[in-house]
Parts: structure tokens; C-alpha cells; sequence
């Protein structure tokens, strides 16, 4: 019956925070099998399809290791160490690919029931109070407004349910001189995400300075147990952490420069109106930290550092610490310390869950050692009145907080104060329940209130936008991909930009922090739109030579495309379906040096043309492109300029369409193309509809996301056209100036005929690569469209090549004449060391486990 109760016990403080926050999804319309999904912002884009990648890995369909659906091949295990660790995300094992947004649901769940879970243990061994009181602070803990508001970035809940565990680590080390606790939670940090084990790590290592002298134990013996559980843990998540490692050190962005002491849009009254009721401002960029985790548990550590029986050695440490936390919220150095010395892209402050933290330890310390009335009243009218001066003096800087925040606020700390103020001999059951039930009520419409919020500025989208078109596109790779496992397709009306993921195919798409970002330097180079940090790379609006030195064997589009070469086969439900003749395989055996192709920074269609010379072996003064200059027949809704090099619109109204019919003369057997070049717009963003009647192409594209070259058809005799471009998104818009590419078909073909008679059999299995290349000449080179990553280990006739690259783009290896053996395995860089120090780590730790077994058994016999 003990254990019974016990265990129930624990269930119940994993389903209550779970059911407050399901609760509050199910009155924002998200609840299992809603129309309404959870998959707001990067959830949709990138949770939802990782967790069907990782379905499929489960599943034994996809390697651990690389996959080829996502910028045409990636390193997984680097994939895997962001958004996919954690012991939760394996749920995703029983689900159906068309359930995903049921899986992220139920997964995102229980993270908050776990949360609640772990939060509820680490009360119960720390603070000395009421069962009652553990529920109450580990909800509040659960549904921190930094997990609720982050909650589309599921892989960050993990480092809050693994944070008490790390804590209750430290303290079990501090008090008992045991360690294994400290070295299994920060084992399952490291190996769940490393992103966050940075941040919990110091946060850690600053939590056990402070506690250690706080309990006067700062000594050599805990400082030396203490970092030697870290090494070990580290060593023992290894065979995650140091891949990783590699990957990072090839792929990193340059530090972010400090631009000032202070950071952007920090207010002096930030921490006071994130603590009010239910207030969302944005996880965009001007954010104010997401600290909020309730109003009692904040007055409670505001006495934290009034109490009298709490030491004074404690008040200096955790106030220090405190102040370190908070000051880094204003600050901007420290601010980007805490996250690894890169500003992030949006979701700003991702370290604002050890501030919640540090209030849950600072309410529980404070309310074990007793509850001062008085001092507690006096806090509270503190803070009332606090509230109202930073609400009513801030003269509306702070616009998302709004009148009803303000009042719930105000009433709710009043309730505090009277309920404090009541003595505790009378109406006492009354009392406590009033309590609980009010700061259940406060966190759950707060869980409701960011909830809202969220689904206003990212939007819920419909389940149906995920699944609704999911048996077309299987039923099209399925039937055009036969026994293949490898091959390239191309929607060109995609659902998210890292659908390849979902569906099985090796795509050019990807949308991920972790990505090969070299390449994708390089490849914005060949006219893929991959700027600024390289977070995506899009396949949209580029040219025919580009698909077949890539091998894009198959486009499918909702509307009509004429691209030479891409013959159309029967439609897959609302998809058509674009067989490409001109496609030629994974490698090609080329007659020139490749490695000596340097690419340049402002000539795409340049290096296209460099590129398949060299491979192909053509001349190198062939040329497949050139161009003219359209003229514009019509403006409407618009004023359009130009200069010498400048193309400029400036709508007449904010929200106009903008449309401009454009003519043009095409000669006979040409691709044509309209580039337009965004550089500069008012808003940040600007769509484009074009269409072309004569083709009956309509094309829709978003222009900072995808290339400059909009398709308008292919022509095989000579043709006078008339087409209409529809802007839309920005009141104005710079561009390049726009002109109309043409590519000379006849040219192309022979091009990509040298290509498939040099063309290599390979054949792909996961992440290994066997086959032959044939060569004529003493010295050749193996040209593949596989993305150069030093993890890749090469053999020609069994014996060990150095794999080359294409100025850090695409694979290249070196034949001799004859027959060639090829064989290339992909093997992470470092994951062979990550095995090692794994196994290292964890015989360390036992080693030095059993020996302080051994030495701790001999005192107790002494």
C-alpha cells in the first residue's frame, strides 16, 4: 500500500502540469486528432518532418548516420544531436508518418509531464514542506513561460525536466559524497542536446560554487569529485558529444561581434511586466525574457532573502548568482556567453529557464523555512506596488501587456497577501485549498495566455496542411523510384523546405541549424539561395544545368512547367509529375583537374557553366547562357524606375499587388528564364506570382527564400511573349535589374550527353557507395554531386584515396587508367574517437566508483 501510494503520488505530479497544459492547447482549439495542429513555426518546417525522418530510422529504413534527403546528402548523427535526443523523442517509434502531429503532441505533453515529474522529486529530497506544497511548486516549474512559449522548439523542454535532476545531483554530492546521480543526469544531458547541456552545464558549475559555500563545502575533496564527474559524463556521452564537436569546428558561424554593453531592447522594467499574468510579446527578434513562473512562487523567493532563518552565507551566494543571471538579460556580453557566443535567430534568451529555476529553488528554500507573515505581507504590498509604478511609468512602452494582464495581476497578488494575512488557525483546509486552487488557475490561463499568443504571431496551421497532400507525393515516389535507394526529385510547390526528410527522397531543400554549412556556402555560389547564416537552401527558380549535374530526376508541380528535357508522366492525384531525360547519375568520370574550380562570389551563372565544362569536358570558351532585356508594357498599382543597374517599386497603397506586364522576343530552342534579383526591401519580405499565358505556367515564389531565376518556358521555335509578374509583401523593393536569361537548349544537350557517356555506375546503399568508373586517360577524376564532408572514406581498386573537393562542394576523387573499384563509406568525423571515449568515460567512472566503494566500505569498518 506504501508503494502504491508512492507511486501515485508520482503520477499525479506528471499528469497534473501535463493536464493543465493540455487543457490549455484544447481552448486554443489543439487537442488529439484536432484540425487545428501544434506544429507552429520551425514545428511545422522542421519538428514534424525530423520526427518522420527518425520514424524512419527507428524503423531500420534510414541510417543513424547520413540521410541523402536533405541538401542533397547530411551528416544524421549531427541532426540527431539537436532535435532528436532525448529519451521521449524515440515515442515517435510507434506512430504512423501521416500521425506525426498527434506525435509531436503527445511528446510535447509529456516533456511537461516530465517537467512536473522531475521538478516534484527534486522538492521532495530538498524542501522540507507539505505534499500539497511539492505539487504546487513543480507545477509552477512545468509551465515556466520560457517552456510554454518555446514549446515549437520541443527539443529545448528536455533540458528542463534534466536540469532537477542535475541539481539534485549536485546536492546528493554535496551532502552524501555520492556522485553517481550527477554523472547519469549530465551523461543524459550531453547526450540529449548539446545546445542546452552548455547552457545547464554553467548554470551547473555556478549553482555548485554557490551552494558549496553556502554550506561552507568548498573544499579540494568536492571540487575534485564534482569535475571529475563532468569529465566522465562528457567522455561518456562522447559518442555524441565529439562528432559533434568535429562537425561544429567545420560548420560554425563566426562569433557574434558585441555590439555594445547593453543588449537591444532592454527596458528597465523587463522583469517586472514579464512577471505579470498571461503576457506574450514575441519570440521573434525584440524580445523580453520569458522569466514568468508565477506570482507566488516569486514572492516566496523575494523572502528568500528577508527570512531570518535563512543563513546570511546563503543570501550573499544565491544573491549573487541571481544578479548574474538577471544582469545577463542587460548585458550583452554576458548574454552571449550563455549561448555560445552566437546571437541567436529569434527565440531569444534561451537561457532564461535557469531564472525559473532559480526562483522554484529560491520559493522552496524559503517556504521550508517557514512562512514570515508579516515580511511576506509587506513583499507583497512591495509588489503591488512595484507593478503598478512599472505598468502606469512605462507609458505604454510596453504594448503587449495590456490592461487585463495588469488587473489579474493586481488581484491575484492581492489574494497572496489576504490569504497570507489570514491566521493559520482558522479556516486552515479552506485556506490552502483557496491557495492552490489559485495558482493552478494563475499558470494555467498564463499556459493559455502564451498559447494564445503564439498561435497569433506563428499561427497553428491546419493538420490537413501537413497530411492532406501525403499519399499523392508517397504514391509519386513510390511509383517513379521502383527499387532505387537513391534518387533526386524536386517539388516546386512544397509543403516545408525539408519535405525530402518526410518523403524519402534526396532533395536540395533543407531548413536546419544543423547543416553542412560550407556547402551550402558554396552552393548560393551555383545560384541556390542559401544567405546570411545558411540556416536554408532552397531548390526554386535555378536552371536546367544545375539538374542534371545534380541528377534531379523527377519535378512535381501542382500547376503546368515547360522545361526542356522533362517530359510529363501521369499525374499523381493533384501533383504532375515531370520526368527529367537529362538526368545523369551520382558521379560522372570528368577529364580535367576539378579540384582546380574556384568559384566566384557574384557569377552563378558563370560557375554553372565553369562547372559543366570541366565535367562534361566541353571547351572551356563554350557558352550555354545569355540574355535580353525585356520591356514593360504595363504598371499597375505601382511606380517602376530604374537606373543603370537598379530596378525600383514603390507601391501607391502598403498593402497593393503589384503588377507589371512585361514583352519579350525568345529565339528558337532556348530555356528562358526572368531573373530578378531582391536586394533590398522595406518589410523583410516580398512574394512573386508570375505568369506566363502562352505556356500556361503560374508560379508563386517567395523571393527571399528561393533563386533569382523564374522559369518562362521552353521555346523551340522563335516566339514574342507577354508575361506578368504580381509583387507583393513590401510597399517597396530594390532589384538588380531585371533581364531575361536564355539557355541555349541544343548546346545543353550535347553538354549532358558527354555526361551520361562518362557517367559511373554506382550504387547506393545508406550511408556506403559502391561501383565502377571507366576511364580512357592516365589521370581522371570522379565528379559526384555529393556534398564534400571529410566523414567520407574512400577506396579506388581497394586501396585508401584522400577524397578531394570542388572548391568545398561536391566530392571529387582521382582514377587511374582502366576499370576503377570505387567504394565510399560515410563514418561522422569523430564518431570512431566518440566510441571510444565513451567506453573510456564509463569505465573511468566505475573505476573511480569502486574504489571510493572500496575506501568508503573500509572507513565504516574502521
Amino acid at each position: 500500500m506504501e508503494k502504491t501510494k508512492k507511486i501515485s503520488r508520482y503520477i499525479l505530479a506528471f499528469l497534473l502540469p501535463l493536464c493543465l497544459i493540455m487543457f490549455a492547447y484544447y481552448l486554443n482549439g489543439i487537442y488529439w486528432d484536432s484540425t487545428k495542429s501544434i506544429l507552429a513555426s520551425d514545428a511545422f518546417t522542421q519538428t514534424a518532418n525530423f520526427y518522420a525522418s527518425f520514424h524512419d530510422v527507428l524503423h531500420g529504413k534510414e541510417s543513424w548516420l547520413y540521410t541523402w534527403n536533405a541538401a542533397l546528402g547530411l551528416n544524421y548523427l549531427g541532426l540527431y544531436s539537436y532535435y532528436l535526443g532525448g529519451p521521449v523523442t524515440f515515442l515517435v517509434y510507434f506512430f504512423d508518418k501521416y500521425d506525426i502531429p498527434n506525435a509531436v503532441y503527445l511528446i510535447t505533453l509529456v516533456k511537461f509531464g516530465l517537467c512536473g515529474l522531475t521538478s516534484y522529486l527534486y522538492s521532495k529530497r530538498s524542501f522540507a514542506i507539505a505534499e500539497w506544497k511539492h505539487y504546487l511548486l513543480s507545477s509552477c516549474y512545468a509551465l515556466m513561460s520560457f517552456g510554454v512559449a518555446y514549446a515549437e522548439q520541443p527539443m529545448w523542454l528536455d533540458a528542463i525536466y534534466i536540469l532537477p535532476i542535475v541539481i539534485g545531483g549536485i546536492d546528493t554530492l554535496l551532502a552524501k559524497k555520492k556522485y553517481t546521480l550527477l554523472f547519469l543526469a549530465y551523461s543524459l544531458l550531453f547526450l540529449t542536446n548539446f545546445y542546452m547541456a552548455y547552457i545547464v552545464g554553467l548554470f551547473s558549475l555556478l549553482y555548485f560554487i554557490a551552494q558549496s559555500y553556502s554550506l561552507s563545502k568548498m573544499n579540494w575533496h568536492n571540487l575534485g569529485r564534482y569535475f571529475a564527474t563532468i569529465i566522465c559524463s562528457i567522455m561518456t556521452s562522447g559518442v555524441i558529444i565529439v562528432p559533434t564537436i568535429f562537425n561544429m569546428l567545420r560548420t560554425h558561424e563566426p562569433l557574434s561581434k558585441i555590439t555594445g554593453l547593453v543588449t537591444d531592447n532592454s527596458g528597465l522594467w523587463d522583469l517586472v511586466i514579464k512577471n505579470m499574468t498571461g503576457v506574450y510579446d514575441t519570440t521573434k527578434f525584440g524580445t523580453v525574457p520569458f522569466v514568468y513562473i508565477g506570482l507566488f512562487p516569486l514572492m516566496l523567493a523575494i523572502a528568500f532573502f528577508l527570512h531570518s532563518k535563512i543563513m546570511r552565507r546563503s543570501k550573499l551566494a544565491f544573491g549573487i548568482l541571481i544578479i548574474i543571471v538577471g544582469g545577463s538579460f542587460y548585458l550583452q556580453p554576458l548574454d552571449l556567453f550563455w549561448q555560445g557566443g552566437h546571437s541567436p535567430s529569434m527565440f531569444l534568451y534561451r537561457y532564461s529557464l535557469v531564472w525559473s529555476f532559480l526562483i522554484f529553488w529560491l520559493a522552496g528554500k524559503s517556504w521550508a523555512a517557514g512562512l514570515e507573515k508579516n515580511k511576506f505581507i509587506k513583499i507583497g504590498l512591495f509588489y503591488l506596488v512595484l507593478t503598478i509604478v512599472a505598468y502606469l511609468g512605462s507609458f505604454g512602452h510596453y504594448r503587449y501587456a495590456g490592461n487585463t494582464n495588469f488587473i489579474i495581476t493586481l488581484f491575484l497578488v492581492a489574494a497572496y497577501i489576504l490569504i497570507a494575512a489570514v491566521k493559520p488557525s482558522l479556516f486552515n483546509m479552506q485556506r490552502k485549498f483557496i491557495l492552490f486552487l489559485l495558482v493552478i488557475a494563475e499558470i494555467g490561463f498564463n499556459s493559455y495566455a502564451l498559447i494564445h499568443g503564439t498561435g497569433i504571431e506563428w499561427h497553428y496551421p491546419e493538420t490537413s496542411l501537413y497530411n492532406n497532400n501525403m499519399s499523392d507525393i508517397n504514391n509519386a515516389v513510390r511509383k517513379y523510384k521502383g527499387k532505387a535507394k537513391w534518387w533526386r526529385m524536386a517539388s516546386l510547390d512544397p509543403i516545408s523546405r525539408d519535405d525530402g526528410l518526410n518523403y524519402g527522397y534526396s532533395s536540395v531543400d533543407l531548413f536546419s541549424s544543423m547543416r553542412n554549412r560550407p556547402f551550402q556556402e558554396q552552393m548560393n555560389l551555383l545560384g541556390f539561395k542559401s544567405g546570411g547564416n545558411n540556416l536554408n537552401i532552397s531548390y526554386g527558380n535555378n536552371t536546367l544545368l544545375m539538374d542534371s549535374l545534380l541528377g534531379i530526376r523527377l519535378n512535381i508541380a501542382k500547376g503546368t512547367i515547360s522545361k526542356y528535357g522533362f517530359v510529363e508522366q501521369q499525374p499523381s492525384g493533384t501533383y504532375r509529375v515531370y520526368k527529367n531525360k537529362y538526368q545523369v547519375g551520382l558521379g560522372v568520370v570528368a577529364p580535367n583537374n576539378l579540384a582546380n574550380i574556384k568559384f566566384r562570389q557574384t557569377d552563378n551563372l558563370g560557375n554553372q557553366t565553369k562547372l559543366m565544362n570541366m565535367v562534361s569536358g566541353a571547351l572551356s570558351s563554350t557558352k550555354y547562357f545569355t540574355s535580353v532585356t525585356p520591356k514593360i508594357v504595363d504598371v499597375q498599382n505601382t511606380k517602376a524606375t530604374t537606373d543603370q543597374t537598379h530596378f525600383y517599386l514603390n507601391a501607391q497603397h502598403e498593402n497593393s499587388l503589384q503588377t507589371i506586364t512585361w514583352e519579350v522576343d525568345i529565339p528558337a530552342h532556348e530555356q528562358a528564364y526572368l531573373s530578378m534579383f531582391l536586394m533590398q526591401t522595406k518589410s523583410g519580405n516580398a512574394t512573386i506570382s508570375l505568369e506566363v499565358p502562352n505556356k500556361n505556367i503560374i508560379s508563386n515564389s517567395n523571393l527571399s527564400m528561393v533563386g533569382q531565376y523564374l522559369d518562362l518556358g521552353n521555346y523551340q521555335s522563335r516566339e514574342r511573349i507577354r508575361f506578368t509578374t504580381k509583387i507583393f509583401g513590401s510597399p517597396s523593393m530594390t532589384f538588380a535589374k531585371p533581364n531575361v536569361i536564355l539557355l541555349d537548349t541544343k548546346k545543353y544537350a550535347a553538354a549532358v550527353a558527354r555526361l551520361s557517356r562518362n557517367s559511373a555506375s554506382l550504387v547506393i546503399n545508406s550511408s556506403k557507395i559502391t561501383g565502377e568508373a571507366k576511364t580512357r586517360q592516365a589521370r581522371s577524376w570522379l565528379y559526384t554531386s555529393i556534398p564534400y564532408d571529410p566523414g567520407w572514406l574512400a577506396k579506388v581498386n581497394g586501396r585508401c584515396v584522400k577524397t578531394t573537393s570542388i572548391d568545398n562542394t561536391f566530392l571529387t576523387l582521382p582514377l587511374a587508367k582502366g576499370k576503377n573499384q570505387i567504394s565510399l563509406q560515410f563514418w561522422p568525423e569523430g564518431l570512431g574517437a566518440g566510441v571510444l571515449t565513451s567506453l573510456s568515460g564509463i569505465v573511468i567512472f566505475s573505476a573511480i566508483a569502486f574504489f571510493e566503494f572500496k575506501k568508503q566500505r573500509k572507513n565504516n569498518r574502521k
